[in-house]
């Protein structure tokens, strides 16, 4: 069958700028929790992956939102994954720091 034959019906998106929301208090918990699971001051945290101290401060306080870029740079660092950063996925945390990571998020830290 020639792909351009098919008869099964073409899906139009019909809003192709509706993207979903990145929950950014979500993503300063997860990161605090990261953060202090790593026994990290926030400059120091912030400097292990390239982030000024005080654009990191912004993001964890709500200011500010995450780039990519710097999630992706959190991620190679520290051995978590993004979907751990911007959606909070556990499932693919490294086994060394799950378990504080988990009790930081459930403290609220």
């Amino acid at each position: 069958m020639d792909f351009f034959s098919s008869t099964r019906p073409c899906v139009v998106m019909k809003n192709r700028n509706h993207m979903p929301r990145i929950d950014m208090l979500g993503v300063a918990k997860r990161l605090e929790a990261l953060r202090s699971a790593l026994a990290l001051n926030r400059k120091d945290f912030a400097d292990s992956f390239g982030l000024d101290p005080s654009s990191y401060t912004k993001t964890v306080d709500g200011e500010k939102q995450l780039r990519s870029e710097a999630g992706y740079a959190i991620a190679e660092r520290w051995g978590v994954s993004m979907d751990y950063i911007f959606r909070g996925r556990l499932t693919e945390l490294p086994e060394h720091l799950r378990e504080k990571i988990l009790k930081n998020l459930n403290s609220g830290h």
